[in-house]
């Protein structure tokens, strides 16, 4: 299935338009829910959407449309979910059909009326969805998706035209219910890093979900190799099977101007630390013995991997990759991106 066809599907089924408060059937629902089953199954239609992330949102990391089906107003979103997050509980109102489409989510979700009555959340239930899973919501519903895994999970979202908070306005504040805060803006060197860093994270997770899509994901991965820094132009060399350029003498500079970098012992560790301002964010955790290391990469405007103290040869390209994956050094000849 193309998205051409999920399209027609909503035609054929007359599903109601934004206008009005309509609620379509449930098999109508369902019916969307097998399709996308169907659709995920063979790839073409996860290709299909993958196409317009990429194009219109390009690595940003929040939850927000990258297309909405005309004349209908259900939106179609990626969430993208780092190793341990989790979204926190929250309500939908209108139906919605989702599906894990890479690595794994649990999702817990809570007591609608019992909630109502208690005005703090009542547990109901608990269960995990790997890759593959499709479902949908059709009354109103409080769920908490989370991320177990070490790895980041992606999921796939399809919005009925009304969806939005309603729960509070009907009978008053709800004891852990989390609020639908807006992404704030970066106000300072670090938060401006980060959040370029969280872009190629999202970009890495895309090459990870497209990486056994066979030859078809070719041209996206292409997509992104030309987006990326240097360390996601590595993610994809790895997953096209190529070999990677960052080797033992490879130069790498220094990234993030107006972010400094030290080094703090903690619990018999070594860390290394960003900072700007009064903020600060860990990077990097070593055993105490590899702090000389960290002490070297913090003082350097430019190094080699061999340049690093005390750490054999493997030891040194990790300690490269990981900073590269970070972005605070690249490959000299990245430097423009």
């Amino acid at each position: 299935m193309r998205l051409a066809e999920l399209t027609a599907l909503f035609g054929r089924l007359d599903f109601p338009g934004p206008e009005g408060r309509g609620h379509p059937p449930r098999d109508h629902v369902r019916a969307v829910e097998g399709a996308v089953r169907a659709g995920l199954a063979d790839d073409e239609l996860l290709l299909d959407l993958f196409a317009l992330e990429i194009e219109r949102r390009d690595g940003a990391p929040e939850l927000a449309p990258f297309h909405v089906l005309p004349e209908l107003g259900v939106r179609l979103a990626f969430a993208y979910w780092r190793p341990g997050r989790a979204a926190g509980a929250h309500e939908h109102s209108d139906w919605t059909v989702t599906a894990v489409v890479h690595n794994t989510l649990d999702v817990a979700t809570f007591d609608w009326d019992a909630t109502a009555r208690a005005r703090r959340l009542v547990p109901k239930r608990l269960f995990s969805a790997e890759a593959g899973r499709v479902g949908h919501i059709y009354g109103p519903c409080i769920h908490d998706p989370r991320n177990p895994t070490g790895s980041w999970s992606i999921s796939l979202h399809l919005f009925g035209p009304h969806d939005g908070p309603v729960i509070e306005a009907q009978v008053g504040p709800i004891e852990g219910l989390t609020p639908m805060a807006p992404r704030a803006e970066p106000d300072d060197a670090l938060s401006a890093a980060l959040l370029a860093h969280e872009r190629e994270c999202v970009r890495r997770a895309q090459i990870d979900a497209l990486e056994r899509r066979g030859p078809q994901a070719a041209a996206l991965l292409a997509r992104l190799h030309a987006r990326g820094d240097a360390g996601t132009r590595r993610r994809v060399a790895r997953a096209l099977g190529r070999t990677e350029a960052l080797g033992a003498h490879t130069v790498l500079a220094r990234r993030w101007p107006g972010v400094d970098l030290d080094v703090a012992p903690r619990a018999g560790r070594a860390e290394l630390v960003a900072r700007c301002g009064g903020r600060a964010q860990v990077l990097l955790r070593v055993d105490a013995w590899a702090g000389p290391a960290l002490r070297a990469v913090s003082a350097a405007g430019e190094l080699r991997p061999t340049d690093i103290p005390g750490l054999a040869e493997a030891e040194q390209l990790t300690l490269a990759r990981a900073l590269v994956d970070w972005g605070t050094f690249q490959p000299f000849e990245a430097q423009e991106n």
